[in-house]
């Protein structure tokens, strides 16, 4: 998400800056299968406490996601998501980018004042659209002041799920999932 903004509004010189800013990185996937496999190890480990995991869930997951009636439709509704199996479920949560649904792909907007707005794009009436963002913020604008439109195969969800949730709370909430 944070590419794709710079690209959105980048010249030369940021683009060359970012390039060699991140030319040493490991490939994201190699990061993100270790981390899957790590966690896949740990959540196999012990039973994890599905009281727990709802809680977790409802403080950090229903402001986008919508699982048996509760909580809000940005993100796609995970009721039954658990039937898709545990490695499914851990890349959905550790990779989100990974299958991304079309429907519930990012967009960047570019306005006529510079501002880049990223999130899932929904056309309004009016001339209007609406971007909402990962943390479920809506931002309307009017389509006259949009100078640059790039749709993107990433998920607005946060990719950093694996960093803000310690293993223990991730092991809770693939269990309630």
């Amino acid at each position: 998400t944070v590419q794709q903004r710079i690209d959105a509004i980048a010249n030369d010189a940021m683009t060359q800056r970012t390039t060699s800013l991140t030319e040493n990185l490991p490939s994201e996937d190699t990061v993100i299968d270790q981390l899957i496999s790590d966690r896949r190890t740990f959540v196999q480990s012990k039973a994890g406490d599905v009281t727990s995991g709802k809680e977790l869930f409802r403080k950090s997951c229903l402001i986008c996601h919508q699982i048996a009636g509760e909580g809000k439709q940005v993100g796609p509704n995970l009721d039954g998501i658990g039937n898709r199996g545990l490695d499914r479920v851990l890349e959905d949560v550790l990779a989100p980018n990974r299958n991304v649904d079309v429907a519930f792909r990012t967009t960047t907007v570019v306005t006529t004042e510079g501002k880049a707005y990223s999130g899932l794009l929904k056309e309004l009436e009016g001339n209007r659209v609406s971007i909402t963002d990962s943390q479920a913020k809506e931002t309307i604008l009017q389509t006259d002041i949009i100078e640059e439109r790039q749709a993107a195969t990433t998920s607005p969800m946060p990719s950093n799920v694996g960093e803000t949730f310690t293993e223990t709370q991730l092991r809770d909430l693939i269990a309630y999932l």
